[in-house]
């Protein structure tokens, strides 16, 4: 008797189902790419439970006929392909004719939808693979699709959702990035009758950026509009000097089509190496327009994946468009060096132009900036030492005897003494065993993390209020975050006040920060997200503050403080690694060290 068997036909169309509809966000997604297909330029998105027990989208796009409203729900049938040499030529986003297929396998579906044509239009309801009702009913111009009680035939499906917050992040980044790419549509968002987004049709897309993320973002970015070779990049790119913390704010759209790609990432950081502190990564909204058959759209059932035909010429687009671009905003001039000095014409200070004295005086204020946050440094490790010599002991007799037994690398004996700096970012230290490489940011972010973590057991947070309190535009995913974190937010001292729509004043923060801090710190836990994204959502608050309030890489430190932070560093309890998992101490033996050079261990010779 064979052991392979064909499966039934139900079964293969959920396990196909399966790959296009993974989670509420992908029938978003499938329904929203719909619309756009059809023209749509209203879009209503209405959510209940994270999208779990109602997704309705609704468009004024050019609907469906009688035939085409039966014929939707067949497996592969679809609009926009007729035969195999069209993949190669793809200009829509969807293109598979699966979506409404897998939709209505695993949920219980009613589409209405009408076409201008003739009085009347067609309500279809489906319950999985079922044909419930076929109607003509009356409706206006477009389509109407309503998802309810999504996997309510796939129960093991269902249960691995996550919470209803976590899912409403998901879908509420995916509107974002289609509300970007497609300024020109009316998008609405909402979640439980509450409206969360309303973006009207715009012009271009400096005014839908300011409409999700306001003034205070778009005043950071320049224009970005490059063409070479059949391939365009346009869009929005942080300015020189700009940029932010974590990478939470790089979109990149493939022929309006949001993606997230290495190729992009690689060429983005490549494009602004020398242009921002090690710290900062740059935000972009960029836009690569290319010819479809130098992409390959049709890797994945959810398009989630690309792949360029010529990947090298997409990254020297975006080098060379984000090169350009810096160059004309008059923040970064080329150096134009003479053979051997000879024949340059050296610029009288009056034919300096009044591009070049801004530039100059943009550097002057960030070097008032990090001379300003290495007087603050300076200043706290003079207060600190001050409190040690005061104080001998900040530990309990024996602590540091426990601390050494649980440290996560093993501890030298014999002293330790630091010899210096290398790039400004790394402490290196010896002791009788070798050398020490210790990462300056990762040592300061682990000392401060535990402080933080004592305070917090202790219950010590206090707030400092605002002598004027900061007025914060955020995003729609950060107000989620937002709304979710606010009791937390309120246990570390942070006090914000809603000023309606986007708009919140932060009137205190935590003391154990200044104000200059404050707002950088706080945006970067609202970053990571709600609590259902942190495992341990405390730890990974603590953990954010730590590495917005560390020292950072390129910052020059005395020998004071030097030996300071070493000092600090080895009192820790996981000397090691840092908050995030990220090393600290790389260790170079004495053993190594005299065998690479080929002395003998231990020889004196």
């Amino acid at each position: 008797m064979a052991r392979i068997k064909v499966l039934p036909a139900e079964v293969a169309q959920k396990i196909a189902a399966g790959e296009v509809v993974e989670r509420p966000v992908s029938v978003v997604k499938e329904l929203i790419e719909n619309s756009l297909d059809a023209g749509a330029t209203e879009i209503k998105i209405e959510l209940e439970n994270g999208g779990k027990n109602l997704i309705r989208i609704q468009d004024n796009g050019c609907g469906l006929s009688q035939e085409d409203a039966v014929l939707c729900f067949k497996r592969h049938a679809t609009s926009k392909l007729e035969k195999e040499e069209d993949l190669e030529h793809i200009a829509t986003l969807g293109f598979r004719g699966e979506a409404l297929a897998s939709i209505s396998a695993v949920s219980r579906l009613t589409l209405k939808t009408y076409n201008g044509q003739g009085d009347r239009g067609y309500q279809v309801e489906r319950e999985g693979d079922r044909l419930i009702r076929f109607l003509e009913i009356a409706f206006p111009r477009g389509t109407m699709v309503e998802v309810r009680d999504l996997f309510f035939n796939l129960a093991a499906r269902r249960k691995f959702l996550r919470g209803e917050r976590s899912e409403l992040n998901l879908i509420t980044s995916y509107v974002t990035q289609a509300a970007l790419a497609f300024f020109g549509v009316k998008f609405i968002l909402v979640h439980n009758g509450r409206q969360l987004l309303n973006c009207p049709a715009v012009s271009t897309l400096e005014e839908r950026v300011y409409q999700l993320y306001g003034r205070q973002l778009l005043d950071g970015l320049m224009p970005v509009d490059y063409e070479e070779g059949g391939y365009r990049l346009s869009g929005l790119s942080s300015r020189p000097f700009a940029g932010r913390s974590d990478r939470q704010r790089q979109l990149f759209f493939i022929n309006r089509r949001p993606i997230k790609d290495r190729v992009l990432s690689a060429a983005l950081t490549q494009a602004y190496l020398g242009m921002l502190d090690r710290q900062k990564s740059p935000e972009c909204f960029l836009f690569v327009d290319l010819p479809c058959e130098l992409v390959d759209v049709n890797v994945h059932p959810a398009k989630a994946e690309i792949r360029f035909k010529e990947p090298q010429e997409v990254f020297r687009l975006i080098l060379r468009g984000i090169e350009l671009a810096a160059r004309s905003e008059s923040l970064i001039k080329p150096v134009m060096v003479g053979e051997a000095g000879r024949g340059e014409k050296r610029k009288l200070p009056e034919e300096t132009t009044e591009a070049e004295l801004n530039l100059q005086e943009k550097e002057e204020q960030q070097e008032e900036k990090k001379e300003g946050g290495e007087k603050e440094w300076k200043e706290k490790i003079q207060a600190q030492e001050s409190a040690r010599q005061t104080s001998p002991t900040w530990r309990q007799p024996g602590e540091a005897q426990q601390v050494a037994e649980n440290s996560a690398m093993p501890r030298s004996k014999t002293g330790r003494r630091v010899l210096g700096q290398y790039l400004n970012a790394y402490l290196v230290v010896t002791a009788e065993e070798g050398l020490m490489i210790v990462d300056q940011h990762n040592a300061h972010e682990r000392i401060l993390f535990e402080k933080f973590k004592k305070l917090d057991e202790e219950k010590g947070w206090a707030s400092r209020q605002m002598l004027f309190p900061q007025v914060l535009e955020l995003s729609p995913e950060e107000i989620l975050h937002l709304e979710e974190l606010q009791e937390e937010l309120a246990g570390l001292g942070f006090e914000l006040e809603s000023l309606g729509e986007r708009s919140y004043s932060l009137r205190a923060f935590p003391d154990v920060f200044d104000e200059r801090r404050a707002t950088e710190i706080l945006r970067g836990i609202l970053a990571e997200g709600g609590p259902e994204r942190l495992k341990n959502k405390r730890d990974k608050m603590l953990a954010t503050m730590a590495c917005k309030a560390a020292i950072k890489a390129g910052q020059p430190l005395s020998q004071a403080e030097m030996e300071f932070l070493a000092r600090e560093l080895f009192q820790t309890r996981q000397p090691g690694v840092c908050p995030h998992g990220r090393p600290i101490i790389v260790e170079i033996s004495r053993e190594k060290i005299e065998r690479t050079i080929g002395r003998q261990p231990g020889s004196r010779d």
